[in-house]
């Protein structure tokens, strides 16, 4: 069930479920905000499988400043990575394409690639699942999926970049059919005053009760 978790008259805020398109397919974000009355300016996106904070403007004309704040500010996401990090923090930042890509070839084609950037801070780890915040300091298409699978840390259920097999294994072992990744936190400086916002439906305890 989408939440509206905050509105004013410049945009409103709301957490968006996993398996649920934008607009691309039904059942999808912009049927249930047609059927509530309400514009439908998107300021930010996630895939279909990401669920979390979506940023959307009452008017047309606040579409690009609120892009270009929200740009300016702090994306947090929170995921479940495969397989034990030992390290607390690391950065990233292999260039990429700003397009989707395959598990093959994550990056892309080397004359498309952009330097971009994530942020990894580990929450908590087993022998098999690292919890994790990634901090977008960039915005290429499916960045986070990417950069993960690069460092042979895929998110955990990523039908694109992670292994099939694997993902089944998973989703039968926990009786769960999803991609681990959640647009936790938004931060930005609009109109003079500053926004924090924090999607809290999202919890990976599952997976830490106990080890396979």
């Amino acid at each position: 069930m989408i939440q509206i978790l905050a509105e004013n008259n410049f945009f409103y805020v709301i957490d968006k479920p996993a398996g649920l398109s934008v607009h691309n397919q039904t059942p999808s974000v912009q049927e249930f905000i047609k059927a509530l009355e309400k514009p439908e300016h998107f300021v930010n996106r996630l895939d279909r499988e990401t669920s979390g904070l979506m940023l959307i403007a009452q008017k047309p004309e606040y579409h690009e400043p609120l892009s270009f704040a929200l740009g300016q500010g702090l994306k947090i996401y929170r995921a479940l990575l495969r397989g034990h990090i030992k390290e607390q923090t690391l950065l990233w930042n292999k260039p990429l394409t700003d397009q989707a890509e395959g598990r093959k070839n994550p990056q892309g084609l080397s004359k498309n690639r952009i330097a971009c950037s994530t942020e990894f801070t580990a929450l908590r780890t087993s022998k098999y699942f690292t919890e994790a915040h990634l901090k977008l300091n960039s915005g290429r298409q499916h960045q986070i999926r990417k950069h993960t699978a690069l460092a042979n840390h895929a998110i955990v259920g990523d039908p694109r970049y992670n292994d099939d097999s694997y993902n089944a294994n998973i989703f039968k072992l926990y009786d769960v059919n999803r991609m681990f990744l959640h647009a936790e936190q938004i931060s930005f400086e609009f109109e003079k005053q500053s926004y924090h916002f924090i999607s809290n439906s999202f919890s990976l305890d599952q997976f830490f009760k106990a080890e396979l």
